[in-house]
């Protein structure tokens, strides 16, 4: 009797361990789930704000508005807006916000953030490299010594 007890305790406790292990597991892939949701979103939104001032620059004379500066801008705010929640305003309504208000889920969206500033900036660096620089095809170019050139607008 003593044997049999102990060997469906045994039983009992490897399927808790089993269940334990898989919502373990089910939990790491939901805070994956989190991140990566919010890494695409923030990344949606960075193609927003790349079309946008692409278009008021074509748009606009003489506008130039650089789209990763303005969405790593946004991307700070917005990140400071986020702590300013998670922190103050989730933490006081623990019963109702629990899972939004831990820092961990606060971690996961900030590290969200930061790889797309990080994406826009590489971005950025990545078309300055492969553009031409810009030539004035209406310049009147005056030798005016062996040493230098006038570039004037006409």
């Amino acid at each position: 009797m003593i044997a049999a007890g102990s060997a469906n305790h045994a039983a009992t406790l490897r399927e808790q361990t089993l269940w334990q292990h898989r919502r373990s597991l089910r939990f790491h892939s939901v805070n994956m789930t989190n991140f990566l949701f919010s890494l695409v979103s923030n990344l949606a939104f960075l193609a927003i704000v790349l079309s946008a001032c692409h278009l008021c620059n074509r748009l606009v004379p003489g506008a130039e508005l650089n789209g990763a500066h303005v969405f790593v801008a946004l991307a700070s705010a917005a990140l400071l807006l986020d702590a300013a929640l998670t922190f103050l305003v989730f933490a006081d309504a623990q019963n109702r916000y629990g899972k939004f208000s831990s820092s961990s889920a606060f971690f996961e969206r900030a590290s969200a953030y930061v790889l797309a500033a990080i994406a826009a900036l590489a971005w950025q660096y990545v078309l300055r490299r492969t553009r031409p620089a810009k030539t004035h095809k209406n310049t009147l170019v005056i030798r005016t010594s062996s040493y230098s050139e006038s570039h004037l607008p006409m």
